[in-house]
């Protein structure tokens, strides 16, 4: 119990079934690095939820992969108006705790094909996307450069696995120096043109699968090339911020997922459940101290 107990003294640490969290825990420290990977969602996982305004210091939400192209200074304004009213219809739904996942799913599939034909209609470059990463500024979550150093050191595969946009996605953990050789992404990825004369090429289309918020458990993994690298290591860490993101691991046989959750919002509301779902929950949008103190006790 001694790696439970020392997570349970971070202060934002909630663990409701203790043993049953501290077997998982023992078996991926017995098995060892070369029997484990993560699989990791990004945007408000690996991103931070909540930031600070620059101009007015006042709390408002982080940049998300989807979000980023309606901040970039060259986007037109109906983009920004078109996203910004798609946004405050579907997200609502998302969140409706009184509708099931079933009965969401037909809306998240709308919300993503017109915000990916409302990108494709800007005619984004490849050049547009580095240029609107660095405009964004989304803030990484503390801790997150220590824990991806640590898995490309101890060659632990590390796949983000997002409903976001893919290429923005890339772009952005190149761009901080946190893109290794380890690491693969699975996401909805932008297609372009061959005319390279315009700015490496033009966004005309995305490729299937669409990934959605709650058909994450659709994707297989062994249709990939990643997969090569996981098919063997018998223990993941899946770690997310909504209850769809537990349906990240249906895709890839394994013997044992430690289920790690960040509850970055309405905590009074969701803890709860969030507990009932997750071995490990970490709230207030917190850093990510407690998953680089696994993977040091794994690697010590």
């Amino acid at each position: 119990m001694f790696i439970v107990t020392r997570l349970l003294q971070n202060p934002t640490v909630r663990i409701q079934n203790q043993i049953v969290t501290k077997n998982k825990l023992t078996k991926i420290l017995n098995d060892g690095p070369s029997n484990l990977h993560f699989i990791c969602d990004f945007d408000m996982t690996m991103s931070r939820h909540w930031v600070r305004n620059h101009e007015t210091d006042a709390l408002e939400r982080n940049a998300s992969s989807h979000g980023i192209p309606g901040k970039y200074s060259k986007i037109s304004p109906e983009f920004k108006a078109a996203t910004k009213k798609i946004y405050n219809t579907y997200y609502p739904i998302e969140i409706n705790r009184s509708m099931t996942h079933e009965e969401k799913v037909p809306f998240m599939i709308e919300w993503w094909e017109t915000a990916h034909k409302l990108i494709i209609d800007q005619k984004i470059t490849k050049y547009d996307i580095t240029d609107m990463v660095q405009e964004a500024r989304l803030e990484l979550r503390p801790v997150l450069k220590e824990v991806l150093d640590r898995c490309a050191a101890s060659k632990i595969p590390f796949l983000v696995f997002s409903a976001g946009i893919g290429n923005i996605i890339e772009d952005v953990l190149v761009h901080a120096g946190l893109y290794f050789k380890n690491m693969h992404i699975v996401s909805n990825m932008m297609e372009f043109n061959s005319d390279v004369g315009k700015g490496g090429g033009v966004c005309v289309g995305f490729r299937e699968p669409l990934i959605h918020v709650f058909n994450k458990s659709e994707f297989q993994l062994e249709t990939t090339d990643y997969y090569s690298q996981i098919e063997n290591r018998q223990n993941v860490i899946l770690v997310g911020d909504s209850l769809g993101d537990l349906q990240m691991s249906k895709g890839v046989r394994h013997e044992m997922c430690l289920n790690i959750g960040f509850l970055n919002h309405d905590i009074e509301a969701l803890e709860p459940k969030y507990k009932e779902m997750f071995d490990i929950v970490i709230v207030g949008d917190a850093n990510m101290l407690p998953i680089q103190s696994i993977i040091e006790s794994l690697v010590e």
